[in-house]
């Protein structure tokens, strides 16, 4: 089932109001309000134009596993440290989450090429510098992706088989260390404020949540596109799960730029891969 490219700029539009109304009655202070506006509006503006993921999936699956791996390192050797937990690189004002950002081109790479050995290796790299990182959401994120796309792509066992091994583990040893970072109300717990403020919003709040992995499971009903398909649901579900059971930030409804580009951008390749 192709995910209409008019689809996408809708679904950030909704996203956007309903985020930065859970946001202010969460609580969150006006910069907050302003970075998570600007992350919207800067989504949007990916999710309009064709050249820009024309451009990403003219590129070989082995030099998006590449760079993505230089930024993995990245974070692992000079990324911000913040009570133990490394999984950010600082850009000017802003903390980038590079996971939750670049999380779902790895895995469309990885769905381009399934039995490549080098796009694994890559992608296990990468996946093993964001996990060491003390970072359980993004292991367990790429840990259900690459499963999903493994129940798919079975004749690629081989080589996808390990790179799961690999991400269940990083996700176990990620979910069983303790976690020191304090949730903060309009990024961990936003969803629970969001309720006790509002019930409607809460609702609304809930929805979008549902929605978020929905356009790629049903991208996966298409046969050109069920490997990459159920691949994003996996690693988006993975996210949402975390931010939801543990002490993770919500994406998209919860304060973060980086999930929010990630997520319209996953969603416009995707869109941009049907016939």
């Amino acid at each position: 089932m192709r995910v209409p490219a008019s689809f996408v700029p809708l679904l950030v539009i909704a996203a956007a109001l309903v985020s930065l109304m859970a946001m202010h009655v969460s609580g969150a202070p006006n910069g907050s309000l302003a970075v998570q506006a600007i992350a919207f509006g800067l989504a949007a503006l990916l999710a309009l134009p064709k050249r820009m993921a024309a451009w990403i999936e003219s590129l070989d699956a082995r030099w998006l596993g590449g760079a993505i791996l230089l930024v993995a390192v990245a974070v692992l050797v000079a990324g911000v440290e913040i009570d133990g937990a490394r999984r950010w690189l600082r850009i000017g004002p802003v903390l980038v989450h590079p996971a939750s950002l670049l999380g779902s081109i790895l895995l469309l790479a990885l769905a381009r090429a399934p039995g490549n050995a080098w796009c694994m290796l890559l992608a296990g790299a990468a996946i093993a510098c964001f996990g060491l990182g003390n970072d359980g959401a993004a292991s367990l994120a790429f840990a259900l992706g690459s499963t999903a796309l493994l129940l798919v792509e079975r004749k690629a066992w081989k080589t996808l088989l390990p790179l799961c091994v690999l991400a269940w583990c990083l996700a176990a040893w990620g979910w069983t260390r303790p976690d020191t970072l304090a949730p903060v109300p309009w990024v961990e717990l936003i969803v629970s404020h969001t309720w006790t403020a509002s019930a409607l919003l809460g609702i609304a709040a809930s929805v979008l949540l549902v929605m978020l992995p929905l356009p790629f499971v049903l991208a996966a009903l298409e046969p050109r596109q069920r490997g990459a398909g159920v691949a994003l649901a996996g690693f988006w579900s993975g996210l949402l799960l975390a931010g939801l059971v543990g002490n993770y930030p919500v994406p998209v409804i919860g304060y973060g730029a980086s999930p929010v580009i990630g997520w319209v951008l996953a969603l416009r390749l995707l869109s941009s891969r049907s016939p």
